[in-house]
């Protein structure tokens, strides 16, 4: 993998981690001589920033970085709480964490940016846009839980909040790789190895956990559960490219009844976000059927390829 560059921001009382892929600097890096490296940016060439998911970190976007980074400076930042970042007691809502971002973003002297978002990530990068048009030109949202949870078929904010009650804790490090590599068998490799390692932080007794706190998923979760996503969607002005791990669903299909296996959380995504297309002034939808939700892990080169075709128009 093509190596960011690796610093931190100032931002709010707390310190963000972020690594940085410039297109410049790595035409002039002697590591990459052997890459596609042919350096010709434009000057409406504008920085893509990228957000990670719940329980992630900015290496998350490594394998879909080297992919762009020749042509377009790329940012993902370790959002609050997770991996180098810092891991304050509070603050954990969509809105602070959005406003994290956007005083990042100032500090580093980025002006209007490309927002791409993974999973909770998406949800805070349409915070973001909702609340700074002007900042965003395109908007991406990756795998997105579009709709409130409170409208999820069967959900009820108790069993939505509790579901991460007790942190999920490995005997070693390679238990918890081993359980990651059965679930992500058909993609898995030393690349991905690599970056679900720094989703976790070793205990004294040498057993491993998440490396976002448990009473900080809580505090997400409580916030995603009364975000108010639905009265977002008919406001955003920029284009709009939604990317749900669903196949299309058909013009007769309906929402299942109840979310309690894959396949029916699948058919629920493609029908939230095919009603959700609807309602966005200018939304292109790509569809990712036999897609898991880790849709940068797994399909880096495909969501890449259509960040870059998506973000020239």
């Amino acid at each position: 993998m093509i190596k960011p560059h690796s610093s931190f921001v100032d931002v709010n009382d707390i310190r963000l981690h972020y690594l940085e892929w410039d297109p410049a600097k790595i035409c002039q890096d002697p590591a990459t001589a052997n890459a596609d490296n042919s350096f010709e940016q434009d000057s409406d060439d504008l920085p893509i920033v990228l957000l990670h998911g719940l329980n992630a970190t900015a290496d998350t976007w490594r394998l879909l970085a080297e992919q762009i980074c020749s042509q377009r400076q790329l940012i993902a930042f370790d959002l609050r709480g997770h991996g180098q970042s810092d891991q304050p007691e509070d603050g954990y809502d969509l809105v602070t964490i959005a406003e994290d971002i956007i005083s990042a973003m100032a500090t580093l002297g980025l002006g209007q940016v490309a927002l791409v978002g993974h999973g909770l990530g998406a949800r805070i990068a349409l915070v973001l846009t909702a609340r700074h048009p002007a900042l965003i030109s395109h908007l991406v949202l990756v795998d997105c839980p579009l709709v409130e949870p409170k409208h999820w078929p069967g959900m009820t904010r108790e069993r939505f909040i509790r579901d991460k009650e007790t942190p999920d804790i490995y005997a070693s490090e390679q238990h918890y790789l081993q359980t990651m590599q059965d679930e992500m068998a058909s993609f898995w490799s030393p690349d991905v190895e690599a970056i679900l390692k720094t989703y976790i932080r070793e205990l004294p007794n040498g057993h491993v956990e998440e490396g976002l706190r448990t009473s900080y998923q809580r505090q997400m979760r409580e916030s995603l559960w009364e975000d108010r996503a639905l009265s977002y969607y008919s406001k955003l002005t920029c284009p709009v490219l939604l990317v749900p791990a669903a196949d299309q669903p058909h013009p007769d299909e309906e929402l299942p009844e109840r979310l309690e296996n894959a396949d029916e959380f699948a058919a629920a995504k493609g029908y939230m976000a095919a009603q959700v297309a609807r309602t966005i002034p200018r939304c292109t939808v790509l569809w990712m059927p036999d897609t898991t939700h880790e849709i940068q892990l797994q399909r880096p080169q495909l969501l890449a390829q259509a960040i870059a075709n998506f973000v020239k128009e």
